[in-house]
Formats: C-alpha cells, structure tokens, sequence
C-alpha cells in the first residue's frame, strides 16, 4: 500500500492561496530540466527538552528527455524568506558532497553536469524552529539557472505539526482452514500534534483470502494474486485518541478453498485534503461528528465508520506520517490446505538434421494456488533433460542450461489454482536415437536450486514425467519410477510458444506442432534412467500437460 497523502494539501497551502509555482519561460531550443521535490512537508514539534527531529527534504533535477544532458554548471537557489519562523533548513549534513552555502535568506547550491539516469540535485534537512506553534506554516520555493538550459522551479509547503496515524497490530488468528472466517478487530490511534480530517483505510488480500463484507464508501480492485480495498471514512480524528472500527460496520477475513500460504496487510493514513474540502460524497462520519444535512443519502448507503475506542490499545513505535512505517502492518497466515504440481509428459519425432518447437508444461491442480512469501522466489521450478541426440536451438528467457543436456526453468511467485505454465522450446533432431530417454521434473526450489518435493503437494508421482525421442512403442510413454520425490516450490513463469515446425520432425505430450529447438544443455540432476532423477535421493515425478485456462 502506499501513502495517499497530499502534504502540500494538507497543510492547507493551496486552498489558502499560500503557495504560487513560479512560470519558468523556456526556449524551445534549449533542454528543460524539471526540479522534483515534495509538494508538501509535516514536521514534528520542537520538543521542550532534547534536540529536535529533522526532515530530509531532497530535490532533484529531472530532464524529461531522457536523451537530455548538460556538462554545465547548474545554480539551484533555496529561499528561505516565507518559511514564517515555522522551520530552520541546512543541507545535509552527511551528504556525501558539499554543495550548498548560505546567501543571506537563501542557500546557493552548485553542481556541474546532469545525465541521463544520473539527476543532479540537492539533499536538505528540515527542522521544527524552537518557538514555532503546533500548526504554523511557510513555504520553500527552488529555483534553478544553467547556461544553455532552462530550469522549472519547486515549490514545497511545510508545516509544523500534523497528524500522525498509528495502526494497532491485530491478533488475528495465523493457522486457518480452507473456509474458515474470523473478525477484524481493527484499531489505530493519532499520535500526532494535530487531528486528521477524515482517515484513508487501505486492506489488502492475498489471492487465496475474502473480505465478504461490501461498503459503500470503499472502492475494490482484484488482480491476478491479491484484491485491495481503500476506504474513505469522514470525521475528525483526534490527536492523542484511539479508534476502531464502529458496531454497525464489521470487517471479517475469510480463507478461501484455494487458501494455502496468505499475507493480510492494512494500514490508516490521512485522508487527501481534496477529499476533506470536497467532504468526500462516499465517506463515513468515524470520529463521533456526523452531518445532519448528508442523513438522508447516508441512510441509504452501507458505510464502513469508525468510533473512539474505550481503551488505547498498545501501539509499536511510531513517527512522523512521512514515514509511514507505523501505518501499516501484515500477517502472514498458513492454511491447512494442498497444492499438486504435476508434470506433462513430452515425445519427440524427427529425422536427423529436422527440428521442431515444443512445450515444456506443468500444471498446478490445486486446489490451493502457490505464492513465495514476497520474496521473489519461482512457486516452483522444472528441471528439463533432453533425450540423446536433440539440442536446444532457442529456449524460453525463463529457462537456462545447467549443462548441454539440461534446463532448468523458473516460475513466476505465483502459479493459481488449475493453471498451466508453459516453457516453448526449439530442438534440433541432431541423431535420430530411437526411444532416446529424457525426463522433466518438478518441484520446489532446492538449495542450489534443484527441484525438491513441495511439502504441501500430496501427489508425488506427477512430479516427473518422461521426455522421449523417437520412440519405437505406439502406446502411451510409461511413466518413469525412481525413489522418493521431494519437491517444493511456488511460482510459475509462463510462455506461449509460436508454432513453427521445419523438417519432418514432431512433437507431442506438450504444445508442439513441429520439430523442437534446440538450447543446448547437459543431464544434470535430472538423470536419464528414471531412477537417477534425484541426487538426494529424493525422486520427483513431473508430467507436462498442455497449457488449460488459468483462473484470474
């Protein structure tokens, strides 16, 4: 979730007329380098005792031609004349380079040369002044020079105090069943100097996990692995009190049947000054104050509010709310559930010199889906070991040779429930070797990233499947036996292949129309007796089975 909080807006800058952007006139002629900094800023109170927190407030110069360069110097001047005793400004003090001197109410900051990928600018730091009162504000204008270049100034509103939104880490229960439901007892305080008009609830859902209840003040997007909602409740929400969730507007988090590895995340933040002034058609009345006016189109609405709580409830350490670290919070929940992985098997016919495209294909039959833990690991990975005699011409970008004879192939972090990830390869038919033997294996990520058994996939012996060239038999491949698989993984990356066979060549037990490319790889942990297909001892059985509709 991210923070959605215009602080410009918040501190009332622009509706009170405060603040005017400077025109910059520019030749078209000569590049535009754009200053980018902060609309806004919130700085917290100069402490009665102690030394005072800082803000950094960091501007950077931006070409929006990315082809755009100058090995000039550029003069970045920060006025500090309408800051109204509310702050102090210095640069940085651990700044790497020292740009910046102070010119009477200004600080003139020099800089030689701006690049592409590489912006000049300038690293501040703002303080609350000593005798500066809970609410005042000021402004900061940047202004930039260059020979040869025109540079659009910045402009940053900054004020003392504010609220500061603090979400309450919810107890909720870590270990689920596949349709088991509990409440959300959500809690949040303001610890900050000032009340927030109006709050911003975000939720977010991992894709095996159900928010059953629908509000009217909150708008919902679902995507391929999660679904977020983001509510806006109205009200003036107090500094130093604590608020849940009202009564009359429950939340609940339900375990879907497809429910395995889950994250819950939901955090508060201030709401968008646009939306207070605007009074936000669609918000609640949460901090006790509700419109009489709006009673009647409320009353015909289902709104998620929220009250003052009885008790404060303890809260993890918190900062100001350009930080949003103590906004948000995320569980983590298991559910006692099953994913099986299960791998298609894969022949190929040719002559020698013919090649053919083939798919690789696994599929995951739920009915859990398969996610990392946010870590950006593959939900699972497949080993590929060709048959003798074909050699890989081109394969997919997610698959890489461990040797000549072998790929490995990752998946994306996650692969849904009853969908098919698909690997396409080009092989070239180099020796026409009858009933030449290879085999395809899934599973988890193992240490060096071997395929290793799921702990959650309750069928072991679709974990590997044959890969055959050439084969003299006219019934189905058999199946390969070998030990005891062990696979597990989360994460499918998966590839449409574009059919376009050449020779005489065929293949079949995946998507294929023609004779396979050839990548080049070497039999590693995939050996080519059934029995040697897992190093550890360990024997995973995959099958490829053509790519199905994926569930989104």
């Amino acid at each position: 979730m991210r923070q959605r909080i215009s602080l410009l807006a918040a501190c009332g800058l622009l509706t009170a007329g405060l603040v005017t952007v400077p025109a910059a006139a520019a030749n078209a002629a000569e590049p535009v380098f754009r200053l980018a900094g902060p609309p806004g800023l919130l700085l917290p109170l100069h402490p009665a005792t102690g030394s005072p927190k800082p803000v950094a407030l960091n501007y950077r110069l931006e070409a929006p031609d990315q082809a755009a360069s100058s090995d000039g110097e550029f003069t970045l001047t920060v006025d500090l004349s309408k800051l109204n005793g509310a702050a102090t400004v210095q640069e940085n003090p651990r700044a790497a380079v020292k740009k910046c001197a102070p010119a009477g109410g200004t600080l003139v900051c020099k800089q030689r040369g701006v690049r592409p990928g590489a912006p000049a600018g300038v690293e501040l730091e703002v303080t609350a002044a000593k005798d500066a009162a809970n609410g005042r504000t000021g402004v900061i204008t940047v202004t930039g020079a260059a020979a040869g270049a025109t540079v659009t100034p910045a402009v940053t509103g900054v004020q003392v105090g504010g609220p500061d939104l603090v979400m309450a880490e919810m107890n909720l229960k870590k270990e689920l069943k596949p349709g088991e439901s509990q409440p959300l007892p959500l809690v949040f305080s303001n610890k900050g100097s000032r009340p927030a008009k109006g709050i911003v609830l975000e939720l977010e859902a991992s894709h095996g996990l159900e928010l059953p209840e629908r509000y009217d003040n909150c708008t919902y997007r679902t995507t391929r692995t999660a679904t977020a909602v983001v509510c806006t409740i109205e009200g003036d929400f107090d500094a130093d009190a604590s608020y849940e969730l009202a009564g009359d507007s429950p939340l609940h988090l339900k375990a879907g049947a497809n429910a395995l590895d889950e994250r819950f995340a939901y955090g508060v933040y201030p709401a968008p000054a646009a939306q207070q002034a605007a009074g936000t058609g669609s918000g609640a009345s949460g901090a006790d104050q509700q419109k009489t006016g709006d009673a009647a189109s409320r009353a015909a609405k289902r709104l998620l509010t929220a009250r003052k709580a009885v008790a404060t409830a303890p809260l993890a350490g918190h900062g100001a709310d350009l930080d949003p670290a103590d906004n948000r919070r995320q569980a983590a929940l298991t559910v006692q559930n099953t994913a099986d992985f299960e791998a298609e098997p894969l022949t190929v016919k040719g002559a020698a010199g013919t090649t053919a495209k083939a798919v690789v294909a696994v599929r995951n039959n739920g009915p859990a889906w398969v996610a990392g833990q946010g870590d950006g690991r593959p939900a699972a990975v497949v080993d590929v070991e060709l048959p003798q005699g074909l050699k890989v011409v081109t394969g997919p970008a997610a698959c890489h040779p461990e040797s000549a004879t072998r790929y490995r192939c990752l998946t994306a972090p996650s692969v849904l429930e009853s969908e098919n990830v698909e690997f396409p390869f080009e092989l070239k038919i180099e020796n026409e070797v009858k009933d030449a033997k290879g085999a395809i294996r899934v599973g988890a990520a193992g240490p060096k990233g071997e395929p290793q058994r799921h702990s959650f996939d309750p069928v072991l012996a679709n974990n590997l499947a044959p890969f055959t060239a050439n084969p003299t038999a006219t019934g189905p491949s058999p199946s390969p036996s070998a030990g005891t698989p062990s696979p597990s993984a989360s994460a499918s990356a998966s590839a449409s292949p574009s059919p376009s066979a050449s020779g005489g060549a065929t293949a079949s037990g995946g998507k294929s129309d023609g004779p396979l490319a050839s990548t080049g790889s070497e039999a590693g942990l995939l050996g080519v007796g059934a029995a040697g297909l897992l190093a550890v001892g360990a024997a995973l059985y995959l099958s490829f089975r053509r790519r199905g509709t994926a569930r989104v």
